[in-house]
């Protein structure tokens, strides 16, 4: 069954797309760093958003939706997360080590590891606690001694019941679950939270990137699948991913046309589709108008 895709116009922050794009802006992650964690921040350097990260080919990877460090070199990797998983404490662990691997780099000692943050945003109550920050803190055992290894997980969570948090975070949780732009949002990371997604939102030059990220994921979620349907058939494999990338340009070159007005020269120029390829897919066009 397909998708429905839900517009541009439409998107909601917890959009992964849209959290990207507001995320980006550094003023605003800026500003959310700092009254998540009560402290100042002279600024702020973005490794990537949606950053990679593989150990090798052979090796899972994970895909970050903000990667950034400060001026101190910590590093903060903060991930929304929409769909209820059982395994939110296993693909901490994964990336945290994963990430401390890609830091620190051959030769050097695990001292200059760099302090780091890892944030899930949850649309949900991962650990049923009602609590709007839940934060992941460890003691030797039978003391009340911390273990402190420069390592810091934070879970929140837009459903609380009890707001365990400063304004700012709260309304940014409430906008998350409401998607309300009405609302009267009184602190700075809101107001500035609330424009930046009306103006994503009211862009026209972000259609194509919007279209061109769906492409991308489903293209993602439909090697998956067919990974799983037929694992152990090389081939099916392969003609099963061709076949899904296929469909999935159509569909992104399809919208090009009809929502920005582009001829089909212009809409497989913009999807970034090769040349050499360029013929194929007019006839599939032709074909299926």
């Amino acid at each position: 069954m397909e998708r429905k895709t839900t517009p541009l116009m439409e998107l909601p922050l917890k959009n992964d797309f849209m959290f990207g794009q507001v995320m980006r802006t550094p003023e605003i992650c800026k500003l959310f760093l700092e009254e998540l964690l009560g402290k100042e921040i002279d600024h702020i350097e973005y490794v990537d958003t949606q950053k990679e990260l593989n150990d090798s080919y052979l090796h899972h990877g994970i895909r970050i939706d903000v990667y950034l460090r400060d001026e101190d070199r910590t590093v903060y990797a903060i991930e929304m997360q929409n769909a209820l998983k059982a395994d939110l404490e296993k693909r901490v662990r994964y990336y945290q080590g994963t990430m401390d691997r890609t830091e620190l780099l051959k030769g050097r000692s695990y001292g200059e590891l760099s302090e780091s943050f890892i944030i899930f945003i949850c649309d949900f109550d991962y650990f049923e606690t009602g609590l709007a920050v839940n934060e992941r803190v460890s003691y030797l055992k039978g003391t009340d001694k911390e273990y402190e290894d420069g390592s810091h997980v934070i879970f929140l969570n837009s459903r609380y019941k009890t707001g365990n948090a400063g304004l700012a975070i709260t309304e940014y949780l409430d906008y998350i679950r409401t998607n309300d732009d009405s609302r009267v949002y009184t602190t700075e990371l809101v107001h500035k939270t609330v424009e930046k997604v009306q103006e994503v939102r009211s862009d026209d030059k972000m259609e194509v990137s919007y279209m061109m990220w769906q492409l991308k994921f489903q293209d993602a979620r439909e090697e998956g699948r067919a990974e799983g349907r037929a694992e152990g058939r090389a081939e099916g494999r392969a003609e099963g991913r061709a076949e899904g990338m296929t469909d999935g340009a159509l569909k992104v070159i399809r919208s090009l046309m009809k929502n920005m007005g582009l001829s089909v020269e212009q809409a497989l120029a913009t999807a970034g589709i090769p040349e050499a390829e360029r013929p194929h897919f007019e006839a599939l066009l032709q074909q299926n108008p």
